[in-house]
């Protein structure tokens, strides 16, 4: 069975819409309801201070980097 999510753009045709659908004896019509428009976002401020304490040039991040196997990535 297919899933379709629809985003109704002109909020004055969506009772058409709903009401096509509802109409289509082929489809199950399910209304899920206000969908929550606030995305929980991290904090990248939080993330300061990682690697605080440590002796970590970029060079040793490169060369470890490229020391990887193919079999590390799978």
């Amino acid at each position: 069975m297919g899933k379709v999510l629809i985003d109704i753009k002109d909020k004055s045709k969506e009772n058409i819409v709903l009401n096509l659908l509802r109409e289509l004896s082929f489809i199950e019509f399910k209304e899920l309801g206000k969908a929550n428009k606030t995305r929980k976002t991290s904090d990248f401020r939080k993330l300061f201070g990682i690697w605080k304490g440590r002796e970590i040039e970029l060079d040793d991040l490169r060369q470890k980097a490229w020391q990887r196997k193919p079999h590390d990535f799978v």
